[in-house]
């Protein structure tokens, strides 16, 4: 079944980062609308009169943008509504908008028919073969160490996430998952060290504070009793994802690992740094020794 899927947004700065992540999953295309709270217009109209009606969408105190989008695939259309919650960082604070999806019995023009030029088709290049296994996929690689990740929920105590690292030694980072099963954050060992260590000895921590803004640091530290306290924003990799991507997600943000996420941001499985690399010289070596043979 076809269902329209329509997002009223009441915070436009999230309006370029939605665009981009609908075209980057496929839906076919998207519609934005100027739309108005029908009560915030009421009480606009009560302070500036009939008068400002023709000026109703220059007004930021109540212009809205609706987008709607005709989605025929029902995995497609779970993929837009968990993109969509993600850019929006959910629909339950205040002025964040709406998300509804709903059935259309009949659609025309659905589908457009592209007809493309003639290619020439080019010798396929030569590559190293570091260069070509960049471009492998990430599910390829998991398979090394076949890693487990540690999932805690956003209300464990600090003290239970550690524990339960302890039962994966060699997975550094946590995965923080809503009660829905969607990644939400990331721990560190080193920041979850630190924040453990914080409330068993204080005075370590005393030593740094040199200015205003570290003292502030201090006093956050000392109320943080919840992976949700400690927690980073979350960083992840899809499985069809490559090797040079998970390399630049845990290089750009200091990480020695992060969570192989689904299209819906479930986590299933973890990815480190010594998984890649181990994958680089094994397959390196085996292709080498199929050269010799």
């Amino acid at each position: 079944m076809i269902h329209l899927m329509m997002v009223i947004l009441d915070d436009l700065k999230c309006l370029p980062e939605l665009l981009q992540a609908w075209r980057t999953i496929g839906v076919p295309g998207a519609t934005i609308l100027e739309s108005a709270g029908a009560y915030r217009v009421d009480s606009w109209l009560s302070r500036v009169g009939l008068s400002g009606l023709d000026r109703l969408f220059e007004s930021r105190e109540v212009r809205r943008r609706t987008l709607i989008a005709a989605i025929e695939d029902d995995d497609l259309l779970a993929q837009a509504v968990a993109e969509t919650e993600r850019v929006m960082g959910g629909f339950d604070r205040p002025d964040s908008g709406l998300l509804l999806v709903l059935p259309v019995t009949q659609v025309k023009g659905l589908h457009k028919v592209m007809l493309k030029p003639a290619q020439e088709t080019l010798p396929p290049a030569v590559v190293p073969n570091w260069v070509a296994l960049r471009d492998t996929p990430i599910s390829k690689a998991l398979a090394i160490l076949n890693l487990e990740p540690t999932i805690v929920s956003p209300d464990t105590p600090l003290d239970e996430t550690s524990c339960m690292m302890l039962t994966h030694p060699n997975v550094h980072v946590v995965c923080v998952v809503a009660e829905d099963g969607r990644l939400v954050g990331l721990l560190g060992l080193r920041e979850l060290a630190d924040d453990v260590f914080f409330h068993i000895m204080p005075e370590e921590f005393l030593r740094e504070i040199h200015d205003l803004e570290e003292a502030m640091i201090y006093a956050k530290r000392s109320s943080m009793r919840t992976a949700r306290d400690a927690m980073r924003e979350p960083i992840w990799v899809k499985g069809d994802e490559t090797v040079k991507i998970a390399f630049k997600r845990m290089h750009e943000h200091r990480l020695s690992g992060i969570p192989v996420v689904d299209d819906r941001y479930h986590v299933i499985g973890y990815i480190n740094l010594l998984e890649l690399l181990g994958f680089c010289f094994e397959e390196d070596e085996n292709k080498a020794e199929d050269g010799a043979s």
